[in-house]
């Protein structure tokens, strides 16, 4: 496809609108945006916008501060701040074009919610069964999905917070870096409208089996066949309209040149040379039992139970939300003073010193626990024994508001079908996974290999480098 006229210096806007995408395109070395700025020194062919709002520009500004003067003109920041709000006619119609899905991931979201104590991010519960119809019938159809919805959409939206740019810079490609998020729905809104051409990428694993999006990029790019056929199955692309890339962030963690000796990161954690590590992924205010888990291993720690000296490392939730990382704080607070327990508390991504760091804790811990987050996926890619908690603690709560909810995630039943992660759905099976796994972290190694093929997409320390070729 050629999308670009080759008589004039070809301006391309990319978004920066998610944390995840400053991981996935930016922070770290060989990314996407080092491969940009070594097509910009080379070439005076192209120019790049970056657009992002003012939260960002103020968040990350400092990472491009000392990089602008270096390109002479040649990457030009541009902030734009998007509103989300919307009148009814404008609500009516995105609840309607967002239910044209209805996964495992729209059925937890919208009638049983991710936190225990909030209503569903859906929308009232009661509203499921007009939620389903809508997906088991206007869903059904490709052309309300590919034709209908895009076509109206541009015609209730009417805000063109993208405009003044387009005008100001006439851009020949906009490479829409997080799908999912309103902003970037907005800027190919305009792309649409000025009839220029789009790639796309969602930012997260995640994304695209939620709720419809309204919609579709010129190529999307997909990080892994998984995202691919999810791509197809829910958000009615073609095969031929996708490229799959691989995670781009994944080139960091497969190339393991961060990796330090193993005693210097038990030293660095107060840890004995000898011990054996659980690194403890939370899951925040969607799993409020999570103490009476870590209570238990340490118990049997304690008690020289596994055979071997357990330490635990926590890493409480690093949601957006500031009083999710308040719970999580008072969650986990009586565990400070316990002698078997470190915390890792920052928020690595987009820091490369401390994501070198924690990668090191990842790469050498001996059992992951995650509550069905993106870390199983990194830790299988460093192939570290996998396990998932499947149980309230000393708790029976009613499955909505239970742990085991998030089985429920379309993304996760890749994951759960390869047998690479372990659920433990009661504490016998937690001391006994817990204690095999530390007895040999090679078992389920075969699991693991198909859980990186089928799941974690190409992981030759490429993937980058593969988007930056299709851009350009």
């Amino acid at each position: 496809m050629n999308f670009m006229d080759n008589s004039k210096i070809k301006t391309i806007f990319i978004s920066l609108s998610s944390p995840a995408v400053f991981r996935n395109l930016f922070f770290f070395p060989g990314s996407f945006f080092e491969q940009v700025k070594k097509n910009l020194k080379e070439s005076d062919d192209y120019k790049i916008i970056l657009l992002m709002s003012s939260h960002y520009q103020k968040k990350y500004g400092v990472f491009f501060e000392k990089i602008l003067p270096e390109l002479n003109g040649k990457l030009i920041i541009e902030t734009a701040d998007i509103s989300i709000k919307k009148n009814l006619w404008q609500r009516f119609f995105y609840f309607f074009y967002s239910y044209l899905i209805y996964t495992g991931t729209t059925k937890l979201m919208a009638t049983m919610g991710t936190r225990p104590d909030e209503p569903p991010a859906g929308g009232k519960w009661y509203l499921a069964f007009l939620k389903i119809l809508i997906a088991r019938t206007f869903g059904n159809s490709k052309f309300i999905k590919l034709k209908i919805v895009p076509y109206l959409f541009l015609r209730i939206f009417k805000e063109r917070s993208f405009k003044v740019f387009f005008e100001k810079y006439q851009p020949d490609l906009i490479f829409a870096t997080h799908l999912y998020g309103w902003p970037d729905a907005q800027l190919i809104a305009e792309a649409k409208r000025q009839k220029v051409k789009t790639i796309g990428m969602p930012a997260g694993w995640d994304h695209l089996d939620k709720y419809f999006l309204p919609f579709h990029t010129d190529i999307l790019l997909a990080q892994s066949e998984q995202v691919k056929e999810v791509a197809i199955k829910y958000q009615a692309y073609q095969s031929a309209e996708i490229v799959v890339t691989g995670y781009p962030h994944f080139d960091f963690i497969s190339r393991q040149n961060y990796l330090m000796p193993r005693e210097e990161i038990l030293k660095s954690l107060g840890f004995p040379a000898e011990a054996k590590i659980v690194l403890y992924v939370s899951g925040s205010a969607y799993c409020p039992d999570e103490p009476d888990i870590i209570e238990r291993i340490l118990k049997w720690a304690d008690e020289g139970k596994f055979g071997f000296d357990v330490r635990v490392v926590i890493r409480p939730y690093q949601g957006g939300r500031s009083k999710d990382k308040e719970f999580d704080q008072q969650k986990f607070d009586h565990f400070h003073s316990h002698p078997r327990v470190a915390f890792y508390q920052r928020e690595f991504w987009g820091d490369l010193e401390k994501s070198n760091y924690f990668m090191n804790i990842l790469a050498h811990a001996d059992v992951v626990i995650s509550v069905y987050s993106t870390m199983v996926l990194e830790a299988a890619v460093l192939d570290r024994p996998l396990m998932a908690i499947g149980f309230d603690g000393y708790q029976k709560r009613p499955f909505a508001r239970s742990i085991r909810r998030f089985e429920e995630f379309e993304h996760f039943q890749d994951v759960l079908k390869t047998g690479a992660l372990k659920t433990a759905y009661n504490f016998e099976e937690l001391f006994g996974y817990l204690n095999t796994y530390l007895k040999d972290p090679r078992l389920d190694g075969e699991a693991r290999k198909l859980l990186r093929e089928k799941v974690c997409g190409r992981l030759d320390g490429l993937a980058s480098q593969r988007i930056s070729q299709i851009i350009f």
